[in-house]
């Protein structure tokens, strides 16, 4: 059964549009040609798909600073070790630069090698921004995924962790987690992450909601 694609925001001017006509966007009516930083468009994914972000980076920066900035959005719970890998398994330095990969160019990441999250990440190409505060630029990012609670269909607050194996998490409220008697020791919070229900994933880092992010920036 295909993935049904998840829509996404713009951060910078609020549209929402699905993950392609988001691309186009950001190229179309963000990108300034005169911008004094030269730039990386990259995309971020789940292995399925649904989650994922648009990013800009300086071709200047490291694959250090886009694990940084994934482990706060999507990742971090326990300091697991990470990497990047390209064809054949091959481990890219975490000190090289993005200019070293041409547009197009697509390679994996794993956070965790025992309970792994594993994403793709795409240089979809050179664009230009003005001299930005923070190195990681998120330009668009999926809307929430809508899980339902198991048991009466109101929006799920919690992931059963024991029961991770379906087609679909299982996901429930906090009074159907009771009345369910699933161990909430072993529940963890419905995040918007690719690894949601994950070790010990909570997703505490994680500031960049679009609410929150419009309601801090003034937008």
């Amino acid at each position: 059964m295909a993935t049904q694609q998840q829509k996404g925001n713009c951060y910078l001017c609020g549209a929402e549009l699905g993950k392609v006509a988001m691309k186009n966007h950001i190229l179309k009516l963000h990108s300034d040609s005169k911008g004094e930083q030269e730039c990386c468009l990259i995309k971020v994914e789940g292995m399925d798909k649904r989650y994922w972000l648009l990013l800009d980076m300086p071709l200047t920066s490291s694959l250090k600073n886009l694990d940084d900035f994934l482990r706060k959005i999507w990742l971090e719970c326990c300091g697991h070790m990470s990497a990047f890998e390209g064809p054949g398994y091959q481990e890219y330095p975490m000190s090289c630069k993005l200019s070293a990969f041409p547009e197009g160019a697509q390679i994996g990441y794993e956070y965790d090698f025992g309970d792994t999250t594993r994403l793709q990440v795409t240089f979809v190409g050179q664009t230009r921004r003005k001299k930005q505060r923070e190195v990681v630029r998120l330009l668009a990012r999926n809307t929430p995924i809508n899980w339902k609670c198991a048991g009466c269909g109101a929006p799920a607050e919690l992931v059963d962790t024991e029961d991770m194996f379906g087609e679909a998490p299982a996901c429930y409220c906090e009074a159907c987690a009771e009345k369910a008697e699933i161990d909430l020791d072993m529940a963890l919070p419905v995040t918007n992450s690719p690894r949601m229900g994950a070790c010990a994933y909570t997703g505490e880092l994680d500031h960049y909601g679009f609410e929150e992010y419009v309601k801090r920036n003034g937008k």
